[in-house]
């Protein structure tokens, strides 16, 4: 078979076991891919000679050694040896110049990796998940080609190398559930850094100042980094991340779970989406302007010491509602984001409504009726909350959230003369994943007002709170109406350029409009990507 190209053998299809001698040959000039699962041998062949090897795959193998000394595999561009569990060391690569990818995932004796591996400036992907014996890494300045680097589980694992020089093509690198203590300063050097993972570096103690100088950043995962307290600042350390940390104009999510040394938040940048900050024990400052810039959900839950964070939201909200609004009314802006009605939604301790919220309720509903001109102009939209607890043991994982409301006009005797109806739904807090929840809860939201309330002269509005889990209850709620103000209005605030209603709308209670029966809600499906939405069904 002197001209044979692909050689596969799987013997998990196979009726019978494959065995072989231990002089068993392989010579194939012309073979370019050798796939082979459960490859026997503990070592290829001494005169395994294949010069036109493209694909070597040999997952779960009883390889020990892929070879000894130096070979010549110079058009070699795949290997896989994931699961190979008896594979104790990486072979020498200084005569492989051409591999691309590269993977020893799940190869849990492998505790030895040669140094050649950090020359091979070709490699695009690199990944060796969960192998948990490894201890040190080599230096990575060479792989100028390399876009994936993984050592997700490897828990031996307490040194990232330094970064010699400019990494261009790095996009992702993971390295949660290392035993690293801190990444080197070099880490400045991968600018076209995407995602970097750190979640359970439960031994990491410090960030470098020069992440900041990750500009293109768009995930940062520190969930579990129950250590992480200290970040350089100028040569200082303080208790916080990086003031620098807006820096990052890329940066969309941001994971900081059960950081639990952590105790202040600086200014984010104002790419940032999504935060999740929930079991920060010692969190007790963050800055409101961070939150309500751009992101669309943060969570804080079990953040027990941020005491003062609710009532310094009031102004900021305002400000966050403004924009949005502006943003919302630019063209094409429903087709590019189908999957925002509630544009903001944000959860942390908490057991009241905050004063500032006019119409507040015990209970999960809140019925409100307002004036014929309610709906102007300045009209931004409304603030909703509900304070949600378990209602006898702690919560073990997250939960949806769901306010209904329904929208009608009445006559002189309180009848329905037509209604208008939308369910919102938040899904982010069903991500406040590993932690347990025992106490009450305050969740807040921004619905603008692009949905559709302009069409007809509501008088009456009903909002209606629950969640997707028996077991999490609705204590109380409350619903503000927003407003633009002008500058010379008393009602503005320090900036003079917004302000909450205190008349527009009055709490009023119409039972008997409610008991006709004629209220109609539209339940929704839930967003898949974990956002939100709605729909109105007129009546």
């Amino acid at each position: 078979m002197t001209k044979l190209r692909v050689l596969g053998i799987d013997d998990t299809q196979m009726q019978c076991e494959v065995h072989i001698s231990d002089d068993f040959k392989l010579h194939f000039d012309e073979l370019r891919c050798l796939f082979w699962e459960h490859f026997p041998l503990k070592l290829l062949p001494s005169d395994f000679k294949c010069k036109n090897l493209l694909f070597l795959c040999m997952p779960n193998s009883h390889l020990t050694q892929l070879w000894k000394g130096n070979k010549v595999f110079e058009n070699l561009k795949y290997m896989d040896l994931a699961d190979s569990k008896y594979l104790t060391e990486a072979p020498d690569f200084s005569r492989v110049t051409n591999l691309k990818y590269l993977c020893v995932d799940g190869c849990t004796q492998l505790c030895k990796i040669h140094p050649s591996l950090g020359d091979l400036d070709k490699l695009t992907c690199l990944t060796l998940e969960n192998c948990i014996n490894l201890e040190h890494f080599p230096g990575i300045g060479q792989l100028v080609s390399l876009k994936t680097l993984i050592l997700s589980g490897c828990s031996k694992l307490k040194k990232f190398p330094d970064i010699s020089q400019h990494m261009p093509c790095l996009r992702k690198l993971c390295l949660d559930g290392t035993a690293i203590t801190e990444l080197p300063s070099s880490i400045g050097y991968a600018t076209e850094l995407v995602r970097l993972d750190l979640k359970n570096c439960r031994k990491l103690r410090s960030l470098p100042s020069s992440i900041c100088e990750l500009t293109l950043l768009q995930t940062l995962s520190l969930s579990g980094c129950s250590d992480l307290g200290k970040c350089e600042v100028n040569s200082g350390n303080v208790d916080a991340l990086p003031r620098t940390l807006n820096r990052l104009c890329s940066l969309q999510e941001l994971v900081l779970q059960n950081c639990r040394s952590l105790r202040a938040l600086p200014a984010l940048p104002s790419s940032l989406r999504i935060i999740n900050a929930s079991n920060c024990e010692s969190l007790e400052d963050i800055s409101p302007r961070s939150v309500f810039s751009q992101v669309r959900s943060s969570m804080f839950g079990n953040c027990l010491k941020l005491t003062k964070f609710q009532s310094r939201m009031e102004r900021d909200l305002q400000s966050m509602a403004a924009r949005v609004n502006e943003e919302i009314r630019r063209p094409n802006f429903e087709e590019q984001n189908p999957e925002v009605p509630v544009l903001f939604s944000t959860v942390f301790p908490g057991s009241g409504i905050p004063d500032w919220f006019e119409h507040r309720s015990e209970g999960h509903e809140i019925n409100i009726e307002v004036s014929q001109n309610w709906y102007a102009s300045d009209f931004l939209g409304f603030a909703l909350s509900a304070v949600v607890a378990p209602e006898k043991e702690p919560l073990a994982s997250g939960w949806k959230t769901y306010c209904d409301l329904g929208c009608g006009a009445l006559n002189s005797k309180l009848k329905s003369n037509g209604i208008f109806s939308f369910s919102f739904v938040d899904g982010w807090t069903q991500y406040l994943e590993h932690i347990t929840i025992g106490s009450d809860h305050w969740w807040l939201a921004y619905v603008p007002s692009f949905l559709g309330f302009a069409p007809k002269k509501w008088n009456c509005i009903k909002f209606s709170f629950r969640t997707d889990r028996e077991s999490c209850i609705v204590k109380c709620c409350g619903v503000c109406p927003v407003y633009t103000k002008s500058n010379s209005d008393d009602e503005s605030n320090s900036d003079g350029d917004y302000s909450y209603s205190d008349n527009e709308c009055k709490s009023d209670t119409y039972d008997s409009y409610c008991d006709d029966g004629d209220y109609s809600y539209s339940d929704n499906e839930y967003n898949s990507d974990g956002n939100y939405s709605y729909s109105d069904d007129r009546i």
